[in-house]
């Protein structure tokens, strides 16, 4: 299970309420109250999230239903304190930051702050990447990602099939080998070239579509949503889906590939 930790929201003090009434009673002048920030970082977010910021910073907000799993969470917002202290006190600086922690009775969300991807990576033991978009990388990624899932071609054994039965079921010897023949020579092409869905146009590109200097990728097999803080969402390929401008859901079923940029 990942680490995750606990966000406690700080109140105002009310020792220093009462001294700031007593002030504006004894000068008879109103006295405004500091502003409490109650914004929330998870706000209605219900799936496991990834933020992504200009800065290089990741914030990510887990969601985990522990009471259908029957699992119980006493002590594990004290357990993620002393996770991120611990890591950060071994690193000799606060890399990892507890945002906020929720807890309805039923599921538990935690927003975590890390200071950068590497960071990230380290705290989870993840590979998750980040980095300027580079089409000899996407090209490797493609490669690699093929490899782990080769695609079935299409192959009837016509061997233990007679001509009368395959007559019965409507077709010929021809007929079986044209649409074996169309099948893998479909397969075959669309399986040499890295597509991706244009957020733009919503129509398929090639890779050798895809230019700008300042784009940015991310690369992840991990089931999760991603929202690009201060972005755009501009390409994703087939194991994501665009959910919005700045928003894409990835499935997790091979290695993802989404391209964005920031607004500058």
């Amino acid at each position: 299970m990942r680490k995750h930790v606990k966000y406690i929201t700080g109140i105002m003090c009310i020792l220093m309420s009462m001294g700031l009434m007593s002030c504006g009673l004894n000068n008879n002048k109103e006295v405004d109250e500091p502003a409490v920030n109650t914004t929330s970082t998870i706000g209605d977010i219900s799936k496991d999230t990834i933020k992504l910021s200009m800065n290089g910073s990741i914030t990510e907000i887990s969601c985990e239903n522990y009471k259908e799993d029957d699992i119980s969470v006493d002590g594990l917002d004290k357990y993620i304190n002393n996770e991120i202290d611990t890591y950060n006190e071994s690193r000799g600086a606060s890399k990892v930051t507890l945002i906020e922690y929720k807890d309805d009775g039923e599921t538990v969300k935690i927003a975590i702050q890390y200071s950068d991807i590497d960071t990230y990576n380290d705290f989870n033991n993840t590979a998750m990447g980040v980095s300027l978009y580079n089409k000899s990388e996407v090209s490797r990624i493609f490669d690699e990602d093929n490899a782990k899932h080769p695609k079935a071609k299409a192959y009837v054994d016509t061997t233990e099939i007679s001509e009368e039965e395959l007559a019965a079921a409507g077709y010929s010897l021809e007929d079986i080998k044209e649409l074996q023949s169309s099948t893998d020579a479909a397969a075959s092409e669309t399986d040499a070239v890295a597509t991706f869905t244009d957020a733009s146009t919503a129509s398929t590109v090639t890779l050798d579509d895809i230019e700008g200097d300042s784009y940015m990728m991310l690369t992840t097999d991990t089931d999760v949503d991603i929202i690009i803080n201060g972005g755009n969402v501009l390409y994703v390929n087939k194991y994501g889906e665009i959910t919005g401008d700045n928003s894409a859901d990835l499935s997790g079923e091979g290695t993802a590939i989404l391209v964005y940029s920031y607004n500058y």
